[in-house]
């Protein structure tokens, strides 16, 4: 059995939720860190050690003192990896979608970079483009452009999910029309976080067995993650 430990940004999502549900049923985790701003019900009802949930009141401490994760996670240098799965709305404004789309991303990113820890995984968008006139699609893809330049850390995995279904933390009324529009990319929620989960547990199986990895920079597509998902 593995003993792996993974670090959550944005596990009050509807990803999120699901992601940290696959993670303690699973075996090959022993540590499974949540920093939040607040817990919900479902966590209430988990007994377990594995669970490591940490509220603080803003992830601003990831600009202003990034020193600070060593204080909420001492042994953070023994982890194994870093999900950020968080996401903002365009209509709390242009200044703060951008601290969430695309500052706190590449700041966990730095998390890895400065702990060795060896994989990050991002939540993005299908739609992802730096060009685009939208902006929740321009600022993914200006992420995306900045975390391909970051060869430090050993692998970096980017989850192109299109329209999420079945979420159970909102409703959200652009998804609720597009969902029954044909051609157009679909993707449970527990699809997308149980793929995050295999793409990740590659990886540390790899890792962990000193075996040779891909590329740095890897982007999981719609159809890729949902036949990964079906399959395993």
């Amino acid at each position: 059995m593995s003993s792996f430990k993974t670090l959550i940004f944005g596990a009050s999502g509807a990803v999120g939720r699901e992601l940290v549900n696959y993670l303690l049923n699973s075996n090959d985790y022993s540590k499974i860190t949540l920093i939040t701003r607040r817990k919900i019900e479902r966590w209430e009802k988990i007994n377990t050690e594995k669970l490591n949930i940490i509220l603080v009141e803003s992830l601003d401490f990831l600009i202003n003192d990034l020193n600070k994760i060593k204080e909420l996670i001492p042994d953070i240098e023994s982890y194994n990896s870093v999900f950020n799965i968080l996401g903002g709305r365009v209509k709390i404004g242009e200044e703060e979608f951008r601290k969430i789309e695309n500052i706190y991303v590449l700041k966990t990113l730095e998390i890895c970079e400065k702990y060795n820890i060896p994989h990050f995984s991002f939540c993005s968008s299908n739609k992802a483009d730096k060009n685009s006139y939208f902006l929740l699609w321009k600022v993914k893809g200006e992420t995306e452009e900045e975390l391909k330049k970051r060869k430090i850390i050993k692998k970096i995995s980017v989850f192109h999910p299109g329209i999420l279904l079945d979420r159970d933390n909102d409703d959200r009324f652009g998804e609720g029309i597009m969902k029954w529009i044909p051609f157009i990319s679909k993707i449970s929620v527990k699809d997308v976080a149980k793929s995050m989960l295999i793409v990740d547990l590659k990886f540390n199986s790899k890792n962990n067995n000193n075996q040779k990895q891909e590329d740095v920079y890897e982007v999981i597509e719609n159809d890729e993650m949902i036949r990964m998902s079906k399959e395993n």
